[in-house]
């Protein structure tokens, strides 16, 4: 425990130099978006949650639900974040080998590891947990207690899929020790869908039957025989629970509480002893199949005639040889092809055509923020991965302006490819209005030029070439900034686009006169936002990256 505390301490020590080694400026202005950030999705939550007190009969049955599927939705991809950083943290990380090297038992070396790799896999939930819970404890007049006693069962809470993590990465390892590390991700990515999927097909299978009410007899029955998203013994059902206990809305959340610690305890206590047997083992045998790892000839040499192809085919390999990036990518196109089915599949007996409008602009809104998402994800990294060989195409011909030009329309292709496909068949689904098939598409193309833009710029002004793992560089407080500043633009183009959405619903549908004012000004607003989002990001990355010594 000593060696463990004091590796804990000293990166600690590390974060907190790196912190105050920032300008006042750039310290001040990342707390500033974060701040920005937690008050706007507070504000958003608590409009909601006040909204559904005052529907009565199933006002608050449904805010439960959504704080439930909220916390179901969290230790799912909580699942997910920490199997893909987890790999990178605990084996392929350069500081590995200075730690064993130490006299250190590899036990503390493991533990400080899994509080880093939770670290890094959750901060996203914790930035979207606190507003959420503030929000549900505002509405529900919650006691002053609640606050921080949510914040220690959120803690408790990631505790748990980190170390189920890092248990079933121990498990695979004893059980096929000649895989390889892109075949362990793999696999246990395709475990956790699969169990994911068994679990809410068997126990939950109407996980979303309000959308199939008929009338208000149907919705009150409904309200009355809610049940479980996740089932009883998932830890999303126990801090549900918690969390209804302690605004005074429930009882038993003490005995909940007890129930996720001991759990959270008991799973560590598995964790460590599986560690003590099987760590040290595992990370020799990781090194010693990276040592005898045969080298193939790089297929760069067939475009190696033209310059641009010969960057873009290079990120490609580098993108496929990573397993991280690709994993990642499939969990995406996965979830979204989910949600495709379940719009496909849900009956949207709102049949009128103002609904379906109303609809395919929410689905717009919604499709929107997952390219954000993708973008810190995947364009973020791009100039952080790199590494370093940074010096060498500084060295080369090659300009810096060419090389984000060349990054940039890169990301842009799959980025437009990624948004249009899922617009047109997301649409065709709704049967939306014919005009918007053709707006919509079209304000895509803006968008996507403009997150591409914030995510390339930010990664550039913000590098971190001495880290391989893409997530832990979409983790850091740059990747921070480039996540809310994409979630912000993102935020504000639908504020923007709403006001024209409403005026052609009224005019359409309602018999209300044309305002061509109130169409034709937020687009020229909307088009200004995106001539700064689109050049300035890109501009300031690029003066960062030429006054760089490399």
């Amino acid at each position: 425990m000593r060696d463990f505390c004091i590796i804990i301490f000293t990166r600690i020590k590390i974060i907190a130099k790196s912190l105050l080694s920032m300008h006042a400026l750039e310290l001040l202005s990342f707390v500033f978006v974060i701040g920005c950030f937690l008050f706007g999705s507070y504000y958003v939550f608590f409009r909601i949650f006040r909204y559904l007190v005052t529907v009565e009969a199933i006002g608050f049955a449904l805010m439960d639900r959504i704080i439930e599927m909220a916390f179901f939705v969290f230790f799912t991809m909580l699942l997910f974040s920490n199997v893909i950083t987890l790999f990178s943290t605990f084996y392929n990380n350069k500081e590995l080998d200075f730690l064993f090297s130490l006299p250190i038992q590899p036990t503390s070396i493991y533990l400080s590891k899994l509080f880093e790799n939770c670290i890094y896999a959750s901060w996203a939930t914790m930035i979207l947990a606190l507003p959420l819970l503030s929000a549900y404890g505002i509405v529900t007049h919650a006691p002053v207690f609640y606050y921080p006693l949510s914040i220690v069962s959120i803690l408790i809470y990631l505790i748990v899929p980190a170390t189920m993590a890092s248990l079933l990465i121990f498990a695979i390892f004893r059980l096929f020790p000649k895989l390889t590390s892109r075949d362990v991700i793999v696999l246990s990515v395709t475990l956790i869908i699969g169990l994911t999927y068994l679990y809410v097909k068997t126990n939950n299978p109407e996980l979303l039957k309000v959308f199939e009410t008929d009338n208000e007899q149907e919705l009150l029955r409904f309200a009355t025989n809610l049940t479980t998203v996740g089932g009883t013994f998932v830890p999303s059902t126990w801090l549900t629970n918690i969390i209804k206990g302690l605004s005074g809305r429930a009882n038993l959340g003490f005995f909940y509480f007890a129930l996720l610690f001991f759990t959270s305890l008991s799973m560590t206590i598995i964790a460590f002893f599986a560690a003590r047997l099987l760590y040290a083992k595992s990370w020799a045998l990781i090194n010693e199949h990276g040592t005898n790892t045969k080298r193939r000839k790089s297929r760069l040499h067939v475009y190696k005639y033209n310059q641009s192809s010969t960057l873009f085919f290079k990120d490609l390999l580098v993108f496929v040889r990573e397993p991280i990036q690709w994993v990642q990518l499939s969990i995406f196109i996965i979830l979204l092809v989910v949600y495709m089915i379940s719009l496909k599949r849900t009956p949207l007996y709102f049949t009128f055509p103002v609904w379906r409008t109303i609809v395919s602009f929410l689905n717009f809104t919604f499709i929107t923020f997952v390219l954000a998402t993708l973008g810190v994800r995947f364009i973020f990294p791009a100039i952080s991965l790199e590494r370093a060989g940074i010096w060498f195409i500084c060295s080369s011909p090659l300009s810096l302006s060419k090389v984000m030009k060349i990054k940039y329309y890169t990301n842009l292709i799959m980025a437009i490819l990624i948004l249009e496909s899922l617009l047109i068949i997301s649409n065709l689904f709704i049967k939306t209005d014919p005009k918007m098939y053709i707006l919509m598409p079209a304000i895509a193309l803006f968008v996507a030029a403009s997150l591409v833009s914030i995510n390339l710029g930010l990664g550039a002004r913000f590098p971190q070439f001495n880290e391989t793992n893409p997530s832990k560089i979409a983790a850091g407080s740059g990747g921070v900034v480039a996540a809310l500043a994409s979630i912000a633009y993102v935020g504000i183009s639908i504020i923007i686009l709403a006001t024209p959405a409403y005026h052609y619903i009224a005019s359409k549908y309602y018999g209300r006169p044309v305002n061509q004012l109130m169409i034709l000004a937020p687009l020229i607003v909307f088009l200004l936002l995106n001539t700064i989002t689109i050049i300035f990001p890109l501009r300031i990355g690029l003066k960062s990256l030429e006054q760089r010594d490399f």
